[in-house]
C-alpha cells in the first residue's frame, strides 16, 4: 500500500470521527458500526505504514488495551458513555505513543470545558446559584493545558524524543484524566445535576488534530 492508500485511510478515519462527534453532540450516543469501522481499518493503516509486528505492533496493541481498560473503568463508574469509551479505544489503535499522549491532553482539556459548560447551562436553566468549580479540578485542567503547550516548545524536544519520559507522561495523564472525571462527577452529583457530556466530540477533535498533519503533508 502506498501514499494514496494511506491518504484514503486517513480521510476515512477523519470522516468517521466527524460523523461520530456530530452524532454524540446531537444524540449523546455513537453508533457501534462507526467505532467498529475505525477498529477494522486500523490493520490496513498498520500495513500502509509498514509497522513491524514486533515490537511496534505489540506496543500499539498494548497501549490501546490500556487506554480502553482505563476508560472502561470510567464507564463502569458512570463517568463516561459506552460509545465514548469504544471510540477512544478504537482511535488508540491508530495513534503512536507520542500522538496518543497529545490526544489524551486534548481530550482531557476539551472534555473538562464541555462538562463545565453543560453544568453551567443546566444550573442557569434551573435558576440555581452559579456553580463554583472545585480548586483541584481547575488546577488539574490548567496543568493539562500547560503540559500540552510546554511539550510543543523547541526546548522540550529531548523530552518528546525520550521513550521513558513519554511513557511517564502517558501514565500521568491517565491519572489526571481519572481525577478530573471523578471530581466532576462527584461535584455535580452532590448538587443533583448529571449532565451527559458528549466526550465523543472531544475525542473526535483530538483525533482530527492528528489526522490533519499527514493529510496536509500529502498535499504539500
Amino acid at each position: 500500500m502506498g501514499v494514496n492508500a494511506s491518504f484514503i485511510l486517513l480521510a476515512a478515519l477523519g470522516l468517521l470521527l466527524v460523523s461520530a462527534g456530530i452524532e454524540d453532540a446531537r444524540r449523546r450516543e455513537i453508533a457501534n458500526w462507526k467505532n467498529a469501522a475505525i477498529v477494522l481499518l486500523a490493520p490496513a493503516w498498520w500495513w500502509a505504514m509498514g509497522i513491524a509486528p514486533w515490537p511496534d505492533l505489540a506496543i500499539q496493541l498494548l497501549l490501546a488495551a490500556i487506554v480502553f481498560a482505563f476508560f472502561l473503568g470510567a464507564f463502569a463508574t458512570g463517568q463516561m458513555g459506552g460509545g465514548d469509551v469504544k471510540m477512544i479505544g478504537a482511535l488508540a489503535l491508530w495513534l503512536p505513543l507520542r500522538s496518543l499522549v497529545d490526544a489524551l491532553v486534548v481530550t482531557a482539556v476539551l472534555g473538562g470545558v464541555l462538562t463545565a459548560a453543560m453544568v453551567t447551562d443546566e444550573w442557569i436553566r434551573r435558576r440555581a446559584p452559579r456553580p463554583r468549580p472545585g480548586a483541584a479540578a481547575l488546577i488539574l485542567l490548567l496543568a493539562a493545558a500547560s503540559l500540552a503547550a510546554a511539550l510543543r516548545l523547541p526546548a522540550a524536544a529531548p523530552l518528546r524524543d525520550s521513550l521513558p519520559a513519554t511513557l511517564a507522561i502517558f501514565a500521568g495523564l491517565l491519572a489526571a484524566v481519572s481525577a478530573l472525571l471523578l471530581l466532576g462527577v462527584r461535584a455535580v452529583q452532590r448538587r443533583g445535576i448529571a449532565p451527559e457530556t458528549p466526550y465523543g466530540v472531544a475525542i473526535a477533535i483530538a483525533g482530527l488534530m492528528w489526522v490533519r498533519e499527514p493529510i496536509i503533508n500529502h498535499f504539500g
